[in-house]
């Protein structure tokens, strides 16, 4: 699984082979990005895809090192609060 920022649509896409399995959507504001929704396609669900599709998003927005993070979304929300190893990116 890998996943990928495209930028112009301002989202994070967890891709598995070219298969789509998800993605976290965000606004900028300033240096912080506002991530506002984490969706798993519907035929997805229930099979864990949440987890690596918020965990390899947050690695990322790790290393690009240029922007702190507001989770909007509650899942992302929740998952923030379980893993406090991604304190450091919290505005």
């Amino acid at each position: 699984m890998e996943i990928t920022h495209d930028q112009a649509n301002q989202r994070y896409v967890l891709e598995d082979n070219g298969e789509y399995l998800g993605k976290i959507e965000y606004e900028v504001e300033g240096t912080t990005l506002l991530l506002l929704t984490a969706e798993v396609p519907v035929d997805k669900r229930g099979k864990g895809l949440g987890v690596p599709l918020t965990s390899k998003t947050l690695d990322h927005i790790r290393q690009q090192g240029s922007y702190s993070v507001t989770p909007i979304c509650p899942y992302i929300a929740k998952y923030m609060l379980k893993n406090p190893e991604y304190d450091d990116l919290r505005k």
